[in-house]
């Protein structure tokens, strides 16, 4: 029972590593080929959004000075 468990948990990860692969190539396709330069920006301004709030979370939890100066 516990091997499959084991196999479970890792075919999980495998799972969602594939799930954000093809998110990230499907964002990079649209922000290359889009003729609308408007929806690249809203694109790139939500991306920085949750990249400032992840770094707010993690240097919320983790006391890491190299990474949280400007938080």
């Amino acid at each position: 029972m516990l091997k499959f468990v084991i196999l479970f948990l890792f075919l999980l990860q495998g799972c969602t590593y594939f799930v954000a692969k093809e998110t990230i190539q499907v964002i990079d396709d649209a922000l290359e080929s889009s003729p609308n330069p408007e929806k690249k920006k809203k694109i790139i301004k939500k991306q920085k959004i949750k990249k400032d709030k992840a770094r707010e979370f993690y240097c919320s939890k983790v006391k890491d000075e190299e990474k949280c100066i400007n938080v």
